[in-house]
């Protein structure tokens, strides 16, 4: 969203500069608050879409509604039943959000109803309620199903197309202990960005590397947050990631199943028995909140990494061209990009018309985003400067994907590594 700066600023005191910082301060506060409330009104929202499926088979004409099967037919146990099992899902799903929210030290699901039900100026009118946007509901079951990729045994196929080939990478191209290592004193340091909920980011410090996660979204944070520091195989949570979903669906108790999360204790993995840290303290490993470009093309951040592993991110980029220059800032000489992923331009603008000037509610990244194709995009790599050493196409790949559902989008992305060369290399 734009903000009118010069409405904004007009009746205060301070510096410009001071306060462009407090507008950016409210504006991320009102943001993180945003995403908290999509939190707790999430089983709010589900329970209105689940009343709102029964009430359209409830209008039926007679002659339709006779020939529903009972589960589908208001006033059944059958319907009921089926609702309760919704239900249920629901109320899982919203105990985990809570759980999120309560270890972030902000009020859940059930002190926000408590406090609107005791507040004097609450008219019970639904109206009156601030409620989130469909679009901020929709990230938060997003993240629901990137705990199913990330964080579940029901992920590792996911993860094996995924990360595996970035880890392997990783080992083969930033050996760990060679020459420069010893040099430098330090161990190899790795970004991951678009680092999701952080289970690959984690992986590749398990492996031995100094590994930073980046993440913008603030509906991801706070659950990576959570588990990373938070969770244990010893309490797990269940939750039901595909409810919300009404197409494509096998059986009507497919949406409701649940996965358990974390598959793996994070903290063991870095300072368990079974680490490979056991006897001696274990890699840094950090999640940097934030743009990419803005925390990155900093000049305190140019030549200080030795590998970017890009899964699934270069194409969330509205100018994959400047995420290229970026990570080619930001590498040592030597250094590699290691990606993986489709090119799946999220910020592709909607078709144009010759009739139509820009919608100005669309946000300006749609209008300003380039799609290239892998050829151009290999050729954008060189002319930067980079040496592509490895590359292969149509690797299949699925992202969050419900295996029982009859529809699922299969990525043919392409893999490859590209090197910033030495000077010496000249």
């Amino acid at each position: 969203a734009h903000l009118n700066m010069n409405h904004q600023l007009e009746c205060r005191n301070e510096s410009i500069a001071i306060q462009a910082q407090q507008l950016e301060n409210e504006q991320e506060e009102r943001h993180f608050e945003d995403v908290c409330d999509a939190y707790r009104q999430y089983a709010t929202f589900m329970r209105c879409e689940r009343v709102n499926r029964v009430a359209r088979f409830t209008a039926l004409p007679q002659s339709q509604k006779n020939v529903l099967p009972l589960s589908l037919r208001e006033g059944t146990k059958e319907m009921q039943d089926r609702n309760k099992l919704i239900q249920d899902a629901e109320v899982r799903n919203q105990f985990f959000l809570d759980s999120v929210l309560n270890y972030t030290g902000v009020n859940n699901s059930q002190q926000w109803h408590k406090e609107r039900a005791e507040n004097e100026n609450t008219t019970g009118d639904v109206h009156d309620i601030k409620w989130v946007t469909s679009e901020s509901i929709s990230k938060v079951q997003s993240v629901l199903k990137s705990l199913m990729r990330d964080w579940s045994i029901e992920g590792a196929g996911e993860r094996s197309m995924c990360y595996a080939p970035i880890r392997n990478a990783v080992r083969k191209y930033v050996p760990i202990g060679v020459e420069s290592d010893k040099v430098l004193n330090r161990l190899p340091r790795i970004v991951v960005p678009g680092a999701g909920l952080g289970r690959l980011a984690l992986e590749l410090c398990s492996d031995g590397y100094e590994v930073q996660g980046n993440e913008f979204s603030l509906h991801m944070l706070l659950v990576s947050d959570f588990i990373l520091n938070n969770s244990s195989t010893y309490r797990p949570f269940n939750v039901s990631p595909w409810i919300g979903t009404s197409c494509n669906i096998s059986s009507s108790n497919d949406p409701t199943r649940t996965i358990s999360v974390p598959d793996v204790d994070p903290g063991a993995m870095l300072l368990g028995e079974e680490s490979n840290f056991k006897d001696q303290n274990p890699p840094e490993f950090s999640m940097a909140a934030g743009d990419f470009v803005s925390i990155y093309s900093k000049t305190s951040e140019h030549g200080q990494w030795d590998a970017v592993a890009s899964c699934f991110f270069l194409d969330t980029a509205p100018s994959v061209v400047k995420y290229l220059q970026v990570i080619w800032d930001m590498l040592i000489e030597g250094g590699v990009l290691i990606n993986f992923g489709p090119l799946l331009f999220h910020w592709s603008s909607p078709p144009a018309r010759p009739d139509e000037v820009a919608n100005s509610s669309l946000d300006h990244r749609y209008f300003d985003s380039v799609d290239v194709c892998y050829d151009d995009l290999k050729e954008i790599l060189t002319q930067i400067g980079f040496e592509i050493l490895e590359e292969k196409l149509g690797v299949e790949a699925l992202y969050t994907a419900d295996k029982l559902s009859m529809m699922s989008s299969n990525y043919q992305c392409v893999y490859f590594v590209a090197r910033k060369p030495c000077r010496k290399d000249f």
